[in-house]
Parts: C-alpha cells; sequence; structure tokens
C-alpha cells in the first residue's frame, strides 16, 4: 500500500476542509506529520512526501518515489545530493500567477508614480508634489522569464498600454499579449530598451549570477529593475554598483540572495530600493488552487496516473 507524508511548516497550511477530505478518502494511506520533534521512524515506509522535508527527513524515506513542493520553486530540491535520481519532483507553478503579477504591477506602480518618496514625505507631514513621475501606458517592458507569474504580469501590463518584450528559454510561439519574445540570445537586446525589467527566472545552472556587473551595464539608463524570481540570479554586489553610479532607477525586490535580508546589507540604505520580504505568493487565491494541485497530484499518484507539475531535475524547473 501506498504512504504519503502531509508534512507541514507555518509556511505551508491546507485548509481544515481539505485536510478532513483528504482523512476520509485516503485514511490509512495518509500520515500527517508533525515537525516539532516527531521521531522520524514512521517515514521508513513512505513513498511519497508533500511539502519541504528536512535532510533528516529524506534519510528516513528510503522508499521515497514522489516529492510534491508547495512552491513554483524547486532548485533546493531539484539537486538535492540526498534525493535519489528516480524521485519525481513535483512543485506548485500555476497557484502563483496572479498573486505574483499582482505584485509586479505593485512594485512598478510604486516606482511609476514615486509611491517610496511620498510614504516617506507622509511620515514627515510633508507637502510636496514630485514631479518625475512615470506612466505605464507607452512604457516598454521586459519580462524575462515567460512562466506562469511572467505571463499573467504580461497580460496585465498590455492593458496598461505597455509594450512587453518577454525572454524565455526556448521559443516556440508569439502570445498576443507580449510585442516581441525572444530566447536568451537576446536578453541584452531587451534589457537595453526597457524602461522596467521583471526577472521572474528560476535559479539553474544557466541563470545563476545572470545579472551581473555586464548585465547592469547594458541596462537602459534609469531603468527600473525588478526582482521577484531568485535572489541568486542576481550578483548582488553588482546590483548595488549599479544603484550607486545612478545606472538604475530603483530596484524593487522580492527575493535577495540570503533571506531574511540581513539587517547589515547595503541594500537597506537607498530610498530608491523597495524590499518585499519574498512575499509575491502570499495571499488567498493561491490557497485554493495549490489545494486543488495538491489533490489531483494524490489522486493520480494513487491511481498510477501521470503526475501534474513535473520538475525537470537537470534544469531545475
Amino acid at each position: 500500500m501506498k504512504k504519503i507524508v502531509l508534512g507541514f511548516t507555518d509556511d505551508f497550511k491546507l485548509s481544515k476542509t481539505m485536510l478532513e477530505t483528504i482523512s476520509k478518502t485516503y485514511r490509512d494511506q495518509i500520515l500527517f506529520l508533525k515537525t516539532d520533534g516527531e521521531n522520524f521512524e514512521q517515514l521508513k515506509d513512505a513513498d511519497a512526501f508533500i511539502g519541504w522535508p528536512s535532510d533528516q527527513m529524506i534519510q528516513a524515506m528510503p522508499e521515497l518515489k514522489w516529492l510534491q513542493l508547495p512552491s513554483a520553486g524547486a532548485n533546493q530540491f531539484a539537486h538535492h545530493p540526498l534525493l535519489k535520481e528516480q524521485v519525481i519532483v513535483t512543485n506548485a507553478s500555476g497557484a502563483f500567477g496572479a498573486s505574483g503579477a499582482e505584485h509586479i504591477l505593485a512594485l512598478i506602480l510604486s516606482f511609476a508614480r514615486q509611491l517610496p518618496l511620498y510614504v516617506r514625505q507622509t511620515e514627515k507631514h510633508v507637502w510636496r508634489e514630485e514631479s518625475d513621475v512615470r506612466q505605464l501606458d507607452e512604457s516598454t517592458v521586459g519580462i524575462i522569464g515567460l512562466g506562469d507569474i511572467g505571463s499573467e504580469a504580461a497580460i496585465r501590463l498590455k492593458a496598461f498600454g505597455s509594450t512587453v518584450l518577454a525572454v524565455k528559454r526556448t521559443v516556440s510561439n508569439k502570445p498576443d499579449y507580449v510585442d516581441d519574445v525572444y530566447d536568451m540570445e537576446g536578453l541584452d537586446t531587451v534589457l537595453q530598451e526597457s524602461d522596467f525589467i521583471v526577472n521572474v527566472l528560476p535559479l539553474t545552472a544557466e541563470t545563476s549570477g545572470l545579472f551581473d556587473r555586464k548585465r547592469f551595464s547594458l541596462i537602459k539608463k534609469g531603468a527600473i529593475f525588478i526582482n521577484v524570481g531568485r535572489g541568486g540570479t542576481v550578483d548582488e554586489q553588482a546590483l548595488l554598483e549599479a544603484l550607486n553610479s545612478g545606472r538604475i532607477g530603483g530596484a524593487g525586490l522580492d527575493v535577495t540572495s540570503i533571506e531574511p535580508l540581513p539587517e547589515t546589507s547595503e541594500l537597506w540604505r537607498f530610498p530608491n530600493v523597495v524590499i518585499t520580504s519574498h512575499s509575491l505568493g502570499v495571499g488567498s487565491g493561491k490557497l485554493k488552487k495549490r489545494e486543488e494541485l495538491i489533490q489531483r497530484n494524490i489522486e493520480n499518484y494513487l491511481l498510477g496516473k501521470p503526475l501534474i507539475n513535473v520538475v525537470n531535475r537537470k534544469l531545475g524547473y
């Protein structure tokens, strides 16, 4: 009999309704794991795990065949040295599209309308109009990574009247909601033409440190850089230099190379940097979509059907 373990942390919660449904439907095939010092001996015959298992948990599951991640990002587990090659990893891609796109729009609009400046003025009771504002209408936005979140953002940006340029690993066709799409060879062209640059790339061997000194030197002067992908795709020293020199007009960072971002990081001191503490996925909308995905995958796994959102472990996503 297959045994699926549900692992929980403060960051990953399923609704009471779903938990009750799973308990009634699958009964003895589901183990609800508590992570607060519980003996992992009970994991020895588990062949599936839902959550983010610790190294100790992975080692306690020699029969593991399937790992369902609650997140869209899979880089931490795709190349995990303790996960056997035959373990299938699936992620929650598709659950974060709407919330991710809204987060991107919020960051872009905050810079376009100088909201960080007005927040500081509000704190000081200062009434002063700022004339250095931008608008999305007729601006060019480069989206680097046209996956679920990038696509949802592109659709909304087109509605604002923006010209949307997209970069993706493999170009098969051009969706109606982008004006042009490039493969990675066209990245530099997009950086030179965009007023706003949105990085939505996963962290892989190919994307690690992709935004380095060379890339920041190519960015259109004064452009706004938004990173909601992975912190490791950006050389943060190069980012600091671009901010110090005025090469870029500001940065909206939902992710950083080290999280939480250390209090000593220079990124905290820039008035034109907005840090949102890896909160892109926060919101009730994703929970329902993620629950539906997990329920479908549990059913598929137990029935021997193909799983949804299988990660290419070589590519990392």
